[in-house]
């Protein structure tokens, strides 16, 4: 065992007892529909432990592990379903930041993100079903003093506790990334919620000013950067679909143990074996598809390569998370489909990472379009 494994089965472990220690369900339930939509204290926690910087250069707070490390972290994660934004602050949120070329910016931004003192969402996508960063429409006009950012944004992930955005925007040489503080002057945040009950922001931009200082990345630069942290992100979603996977059926398998008819375990039939040894077989092929895109991401190759392998995952792992979801519902029977049982918190949590940064079908097209051409004779 080398010392990547070791840090991997300490973050397993360490993420392991704070989920344990956590009522899943009220957790959850006590966040839906409420701003900010997770408990400060709890993301303070994280931050301490040092999970919110895990992706962060050490030099500025931050734990500088890799991707693989943070796949392991957020795999655990999954598990408790928490409401806190982890994925969407401490990988596409950090990793966007650390790609830009504004030093200063980093400085400023990420020590206090990664002590849990700052939440910064991103804010990249304009429409459903956008996939990349280029599809951009809002605008970043240069003036004396830095730039002017106009248009609208949507299905902003941690928007309603946000003390900041890192928004995209055309500018003149390609899309820049710029920090914007929630109480900018220009800019109104409305919360909409998502199907698990978290917040869901959408930003309207009118000439909000922006100094030099609060470019992230300068729009010569912005786009490669955002796309490296949404490729990112969406090995991060994938993580945390397969610990919410695992667990749904963890309670699925306990359900039939103890369900009975016909004075026998339901689990004892047959049918219902074979089902969830399909299940079973999903989430293996989908924690193989997460480690092959960690070793892609991580290694050096073209960034299409990268595009490919984060496609061909979230395409797998967005597929199967739902196939657990609607299999786990149907082995609970009627009470599955109440709110007050547990695996219905699962659902809905599988609804929204598959969609999440592209759901399966929209990633096979973009699998299609990005694959070589082949030769036919």
């Amino acid at each position: 065992m080398n010392d990547a494994d070791d840090i991997e089965r300490m973050l397993r472990d360490a993420a392991a007892d704070y989920v344990g220690r956590t009522d899943i369900s009220a957790n959850v339930r006590a966040w839906r529909r409420k701003p900010p939509g997770y408990d400060r204290g709890r993301w303070r926690e994280m931050a301490e432990l040092g999970w919110v910087g895990i992706r962060a250069p050490e030099e500025f707070g931050g734990a500088g592990l890799d991707l693989a490390a943070a796949a392991a972290l957020l795999a655990e994660i999954g598990r408790g379903i928490g409401p806190e934004p982890l994925a969407a602050t401490a990988i596409l949120a950090v990793r966007a930041i650390c790609s830009g070329d504004n030093e200063a910016a980093k400085a400023d931004l990420l020590p206090s993100i990664c002590d849990g003192s700052r939440m910064v969402a991103v804010a990249w996508q304009e429409r459903a079903g956008q996939m990349a960063a280029d599809e951009c429409a809002a605008t970043a006009e240069e003036t004396a003093e830095g730039f002017a950012v106009s248009g609208e944004k949507d299905f902003v992930h941690a928007a309603a506790g946000a003390d900041g955005f890192v928004v995209a925007a055309r500018g003149r040489d390609g899309v820049g990334l710029f920090h914007i503080p929630a109480d900018a002057k220009g800019l109104a945040v409305d919360i909409r919620w998502f199907t698990d009950g978290a917040p869901c922001g959408r930003l309207r931009l009118s000439n909000v000013a922006v100094s030099s200082a609060q470019v992230v990345a300068s729009p010569r630069r912005g786009g490669s950067a955002l796309e490296s942290a949404l490729e990112e992100a969406r090995i991060a979603a994938c993580a945390e679909m397969l610990g919410a996977m695992r667990a749904s059926l963890d309670i699925t398998l306990d359900y039939l143990r103890q369900r009975k008819q016909f004075g026998k375990a339901i689990g004892s039939f047959q049918a219902l074996q074979h089902r969830a040894v399909d299940l079973y077989v999903q989430i293996e092929l989908a924690r193989s598809a997460i480690d092959r895109a960690v070793r892609a991401l991580s290694s050096p190759v073209e960034a299409r390569e990268k595009a490919l392998a984060a496609s061909a995952c979230k395409a797998r792992v967005s597929d199967a998370a739902l196939l657990v979801a609607k299999e786990s519902i149907q082995m609970h029977g009627a009470i599955g489909y109440t709110d007050e049982h547990d695996i219905g918190l699962f659902v809905r949590r599988a609804l929204k990472l598959s969609a999440w940064l592209g759901n399966a079908a929209q990633h096979r097209k973009r699998f299609a379009a990005l694959s070589p051409a082949l030769d036919l004779v």
